[in-house]
């Protein structure tokens, strides 16, 4: 008897979910027939549809330059932070002056909505809402936390590693490089972000047949006329947006104009340059450190392998300016990468750093005319004499690419 109640009770549960899944089914069906039968209402306002697909164009720039370009182009990623960077404050701000489902304030942000509308989900069912559902809404808080943080560890790295932007006085470059490493976490972060906020929209779209994306181009909905947007705010969007774009411009501008303690131009002495640019180009002083230039300037009757000899007066005032501007007296990418990197034979391109940052360039390339040697920096770096080594300075002669592409 009581194998044949369990039996029973067994049945009676499939039963039951098997009910509630038609149900369910049956719910969406009718929720679909009765959007369809309504007229369509504006639901989201002008300036968070322009907001939403300006952000899609930078957010694309900023990642495929930021993965996939080469280190010149950096002023195009720079320019895409930018972008990111006004968006995701204009809408901060939209979030407390928007429209009525742009604001902050209509986001059903409860983590037990949220489970509630997954269980949903699961059971195949999503109502369709004005306002946005509340995985959605913790989707778009989680979107715009991840880009802010992305937009401010990417000025404190351009600041800190490139001598850039407006935190290039503040910034000293061991934080502009651990900056850096948590700006590409957060950017890979953002990939699977994004990969989530994709998904959500093919579920709404595809699988519940949910407007989505007719919402976020024509503004409007199936849905109830109460429900309806107050209006399309563009006057008040404008408005807005020029008040973030003025206070991110002067932020900029005013910082970026304080004076570069970090790194500071220096003319090479002339008679640095008429005793040791003959077989390579003068390197900045702050390529090395002042003990490495003393050792090199000691050895120079055996100058890697060429005697450049000089008399002692001259060796003297050309060690004095080297040691005056060393890698020590300098805050620089290449000062603390290569200039305070000991190497055994003293050599610049014996460093790690060097290695790894051009390992993608081919041995025959130094062996071009164009270029000649390892040590001539300034054959591919245009900014080389400066001692700042930018990266959107970075310009491989071209006649050197063709030369080992024939030859290969």
């Amino acid at each position: 008897m009581d194998h044949d109640q369990k039996n029973a009770a067994k049945a009676t549960d499939a039963a039951t979910q098997a009910a509630a899944a038609l149900s369910a089914q049956r719910q969406q069906r009718e929720q679909q027939a009765n959007a369809a039968g309504r007229a369509e209402v504006l639901v989201r306002d002008v300036p968070v549809r322009i907001f939403h697909w300006t952000l899609v164009v930078a957010v694309s720039a900023g990642l495929l330059t930021g993965f996939f370009g080469e280190e010149n182009l950096l002023d195009i990623h720079v320019l895409a932070g930018q972008a990111v960077a006004v968006l995701v404050l204009f809408r901060i701000a939209w979030w407390f002056v928007g429209g009525r489902y742009s604001r902050l304030s209509a986001y059903p942000l409860s983590p037990r909505k949220a489970l509630d509308h997954l269980g949903n989900v699961i059971r195949g069912r999503s109502p369709l809402t004005a306002g946005h559902n509340p995985l959605g809404a913790f989707m778009i808080i989680t979107l715009i936390g991840l880009l802010l943080l992305i937009s401010i560890t990417g000025v404190i790295t351009l600041g800190g590693e490139e001598n850039q932007g407006p935190l290039k006085a503040f910034v000293p470059y061991w934080l502009g490089d651990a900056a850096g490493e948590v700006h590409e976490v957060l950017a890979i972060i953002l990939l699977f972000a994004i990969a989530g906020h994709l998904g959500g929209v093919f579920m709404e779209t595809v699988v519940f047949r949910h407007p989505l994306l007719r919402a976020m181009t024509r503004g409007t909905m199936p849905v109830p006329e109460e429900q309806a947007e107050r209006g399309r705010f563009i006057l008040r969007g404008l408005f807005v947006f020029g008040v973030v774009l003025v206070f991110f411009t002067g932020f900029w501008n005013v910082l970026e104009a304080t004076p570069d303690t970090r790194w500071r131009p220096i003319s090479n002495a002339e008679i640095y340059k008429a005793n040791c640019a003959d077989c390579h180009h003068a390197h900045h002083p702050s390529l090395r450190t002042a003990d490495m230039w003393e050792r090199i300037m000691q050895g120079l009757d055996d100058h890697y392998g060429e005697d450049a000899s000089i008399d002692e007066k001259t060796a003297r005032r050309i060690l004095a300016f080297l040691q005056r501007n060393d890698a020590l007296h300098f805050d620089t990418e290449a000062a603390v990468r290569l200039g305070r990197a000991k190497t055994p034979d003293l050599r610049i391109s014996s460093a790690t750093w060097w290695r790894l940052r051009h390992e993608q360039l081919p041995e025959a390339i130094y062996r071009t005319p164009k270029v000649g040697s390892k040590a001539n920096c300034d054959a591919c770096h245009l900014d080389a004499e400066t001692g700042r080594f930018d990266d959107v300075n970075i310009r491989v002669p071209e006649e050197a690419r063709q030369a080992v592409s024939g030859n290969s």
